[in-house]
């Protein structure tokens, strides 16, 4: 081959990474948009169905919620992280996959309903058995989402994703609205429930369905089932968590304080989780695609703006909650100021962590990730126990102080896994967590000094944001010159000129 054919075949090929790149960049700024537009629609939408509901109905949704949350998990497999290393002309390999999780969503769905009555019988609440029989419909809709996700994940096509998420919560945020106007109650849930999965099913199989051919072979998934148990065993120790903590917070605090519970963890996780699940499914990508040490770069990079993006968030929300809970959510909702207070914040720096969990599992380390899952999960529910004769303060600071030691153990041992310095990992979290401490503070001085009206609220946040800003300015200009040089290579066109020698 001649050397002007070697530089065309280079030239190609980089011209072909460079359109890859900018799809993937492309694909999680706009994933991240909308994920920005669901985090706010969720946020709006929560205040609106509390008032509506009481914390009665939200801790009856509550009890019936966790156990279509695992089984969704278990009848996913994990196959939809694993089957984007798959190559899409491996017809055997995706219908084999299609025809086994159709059959295990099936089989599961009526697996959950069953269990629904036991359920129902355990904590003496009958209405929680129907209510799981119509949320495991919700199953079906999943498993027929799973290839089309996969292949669009392959593809670097992140937004069709988002797109499919936005369209099924809007769509299930009307009904849960116009049901609960009517006098549904926890069933208005159940519906949005139910209406994210299908509208979310829809939209992704119009944009990346394929016909599965009528073969099976369980010998060519097997991997990808093998390699999936670990996602499946750390979603599955979640659930466990999750209804553990409900169920123990009902028996020892009641239903009220388990539907204020539930509510400050679904605002946590909705103001962080939802943002860092993009960067999650960028950094998995990236590791699958590109070599190590762009990845590490890449993953110092993304946690640096979540923090960026989520601690002031947080920290102001924090800060501000017992006004913000009275405005928007009335008296009946007091005990949740605590919970927020501590959970929002803690939350942020969580997800913030678990970012090294997708490098992890591209290297085929993700056990150190799930173990860490474990421990936390664990300490939660000790927190919660102790709650019996510390009361509520006692164990949500325990909660709080759980999470932390979960962050810093999991900074540690990912730092050691991936051969990185931990210095290196926490330096760009400096900036953002000081200022975000210092807007808080502002935030909370301003609130305490001027009267008390609903129109404090608005300038003492404004306040809060523009100190972020001062101080971010301050103390790490340096750093927010290379977050807006990220943000500018993200969004610009890259351009490629062949070689005039290539034709």
């Amino acid at each position: 081959m001649t050397k002007d054919a070697q530089r065309a075949v280079t030239d190609k090929d980089a011209a072909k990474s460079i359109s890859s790149n900018r799809k993937l960049a492309l694909g999680a700024i706009t994933s991240g948009g909308v994920n920005f537009l669901k985090v706010g629609l969720q946020l709006l939408l929560l205040p609106i169905m509390a008032r509506l509901l009481g914390p009665d109905e939200f801790g009856i949704y509550a009890l019936a919620l966790p156990t279509i949350s695992i089984v969704s998990l278990l009848a996913e497999g994990g196959l939809g992280a694993t089957l984007a290393r798959e190559p899409e002309t491996s017809s055997l390999v995706w219908s084999s996959a299609f025809w086994f999780l159709l059959v295990a969503g099936v089989a599961l769905a009526v697996s959950a309903s069953a269990f629904g009555f036991l359920l129902a019988f355990l904590v003496a609440k009958p209405r929680i058995a129907w209510m799981i029989v119509w949320l495991s419909f919700s199953l079906v809709f999943l498993v027929l989402s799973v290839l089309p996700s996969a292949r669009l994940s392959r593809r670097k096509n992140l937004g069709a994703g988002a797109a499919a998420e936005l369209a099924g919560s809007v769509a299930g945020a009307i009904v849960a609205i116009g049901l609960a106007l009517n006098g549904a109650g926890a069933w208005s849930l159940v519906a949005q429930y139910l209406t994210i999965y299908a509208i979310r099913a829809i939209v992704l199989n119009y944009s990346a369905f394929e016909r599965p051919q009528f073969v099976f072979s369980l010998a060519s998934i097997r991997s990808h089932i093998a390699s999936g148990g670990l996602v499946v065993g750390l979603r599955f120790s979640d659930y466990i968590g999750r209804i553990s903590e409900n169920v123990l917070v009902d028996r020892i605090f009641g239903s009220s304080l388990v539907g204020s519970f539930t509510f400050a963890n679904q605002v946590a996780r909705f103001s962080t989780e939802s943002v860092s699940n993009v960067s999650w499914s960028v950094l998995y990508v990236q590791a699958l695609t590109s070599d190590r040490t762009a990845t590490i770069n890449l993953h110092s990079q993304l946690c640096r703006l979540l923090a960026s993006a989520l601690f002031p968030i947080t920290f102001l929300g924090a800060a501000a909650a017992p006004e913000l809970i009275f405005d928007l959510l009335g008296p009946r909702w007091n005990d949740l100021a605590l919970l927020l207070r501590i959970l929002l914040p803690i939350s942020a720096l969580s997800v913030v962590g678990a970012q090294v969990g997708p490098l992890l599992l591209a290297i085929d380390r993700f056990g150190v990730f799930f173990w860490c899952a474990v421990g936390l999960g664990v300490a939660r529910i000790l927190a919660i126990v102790a709650g019996w004769w510390l009361g509520m303060t006692g164990m949500v600071l325990g909660i709080g102080t759980a999470t932390l030691l979960h962050f810093v153990v999991l900074i540690v041992v990912a730092a050691t896994s991936i051969d990185r310095r931990i210095i290196r990992m926490l330096r760009g979290l400096i900036g953002p967590g000081i200022s975000s401490l210092v807007a808080a503070g502002l935030c909370r001085l301003l609130l305490d000094m001027l009267p008390i009206e609903r129109w404090t609220l608005l300038p003492a946040l404004a306040g809060g944001v523009v100190a972020f800003l001062v101080c971010m300015i301050a103390i790490d200009r340096k750093g927010l010159v290379s977050d807006l040089a990220t943000i500018r290579r993200l969004v610009s066109t890259p351009r490629f000129s062949a070689s005039p020698n290539s034709a």
